[in-house]
């Protein structure tokens, strides 16, 4: 029989999407897929040549639970020279098997039942990592009128006795907004009086546009508090390496590498040493230019559908419009849009219930294609 946890832990909304798009693409549909929260574009080559070299070599063993040592002190110069860093890569960083593994390891190590976890609403799936561990997700609002900076005030509202942890998302997965100088020092103030841990989700930082990237474990009274989690899948378009990691004080790390031993053991050997090579050179800028441009694409097409309104996103590639003009259900509205159009987007409420009457545009796709894709959406309301 099931463990009692696992009712409480949903199935994925995405994946709900992901099995629709399947079944019509099966029958001969075309869809075109704007729900799909990867990277469109192939790893770079040099990456690539470097994981057939390791493979050549004969690199297919275990290795440390903490990573090889020169991906290790690879991601501890990246730190420092890119977010105001310092870490020890001797203890004070893990390679895992995605950030996915990361984000995972770090909720079950440090919280537990009783425990309460201040997550922000809307936001990617934490909500599993949090049942398992047995503890409580407690959201806070991420708001629309301040281009989706965190509610400070809200979160500080929310932060109790038994609050253990609090998990920030910059740039934030569904919205595409990106945590300014101002709000993360508010979160910092909150952290500190409330002697909160933070979980520090930073997987789209490569992936921004036109505002500085914030890493709230470099602010002062941050650093004994924070796990920063970051990775390879969306900056060089690696997800399917599944190469990720952590980095955070020896205090910190020791309950996460305790935990970490017993589920992946290591992150694919292969995939380690093509990230050593991702990190000697700037090989993301093409394919972040790129997504600039669909950014923009995007951002001048919902602005032309009536009733659609979005915050320009400043990072990710993601944007979170209100849904149309006379759509009073945005689940309703995203399944027959598939259904009847072909467009693949995801309901907002997937990511929470602030996703009340919006919905995800993963602009991970060609514009040719999302441009036809808002052309269908047009379409489709014309015709209703």
């Amino acid at each position: 029989m099931p463990a009692d946890r696992m009712s409480a832990i949903p199935f994925s909304g995405i994946r709900k999407i992901f099995e629709e798009c399947d079944r019509l693409e099966a029958a001969g549909e075309d869809v075109v897929h704007l729900e799909i929260g990867r990277p469109d574009f192939d790893t770079p080559e040099p990456i690539k040549d470097a994981g057939k070299d390791a493979l050549d070599r004969g690199e297919v063993h275990y290795t440390s639970n903490y990573g090889i040592e020169p991906l290790r002190r690879g991601i501890a110069e990246k730190l420092a020279a890119d977010n105001g860093l310092q870490y020890d890569p001797d203890g004070e960083i893990i390679v895992t098997s995605g950030a996915t593994e990361a984000v995972f390891c770090t909720v079950v190590a440090l919280v537990g039942p009783g425990d309460e976890v201040l997550v922000p609403d809307p936001s990617w799936t934490y909500r599993p990592s949090i049942e398992t561990a047995g503890a409580t997700r407690v959201p806070y609002p991420v708001s629309p009128e301040e281009g989706f900076q965190p509610d400070v005030e809200a979160l500080a509202e929310r932060a109790s006795d038994d609050t253990e942890l609090l998990i920030v998302n910059t740039p934030h997965n569904p919205t595409g907004g990106m945590l300014d100088a101002d709000h993360a020092a508010a979160i910092r103030d909150v952290a500190v009086e409330h002697d909160l841990t933070v979980l520090s989700d930073e997987i789209y930082e490569k992936i921004r546009y036109d505002r500085d990237h914030v890493s709230l474990g470099a602010l002062d009274g941050m650093y004994d508090r924070t796990v920063t989690v970051n990775g390879f899948s969306k900056a060089y378009s690696m997800t399917g390496w599944r190469l990720g990691y952590l980095a955070a004080p020896e205090s910190l790390v020791d309950p996460i590498i305790r935990l970490r031993q017993y589920t992946t053991t290591c992150a694919p050997s292969i995939a380690q040493h093509a990230g050593v090579r991702a990190l000697e050179g700037t090989l993301e800028a093409p394919m972040v230019e790129a997504f600039e441009r669909r950014r923009d694409l995007v951002a001048d097409r919902i602005a032309d559908v009536p009733g659609m309104t979005c915050p320009t996103p400043s990072g990710a590639f993601y944007a979170f419009p209100t849904v149309p003009e006379g759509v009073d259900d945005e689940t309703e509205f995203v399944y027959s849009l598939l259904r009847e159009a072909g467009v693949a987007l995801v309901p907002g409420t997937v990511f929470g219930e602030t996703g009340t009457g919006r919905v995800r545009i993963a602009y991970s796709n060609s514009a040719d294609r999302i441009d036809e894709a808002f052309d269908r959406i047009e379409a489709w309301l014309a015709a209703r």
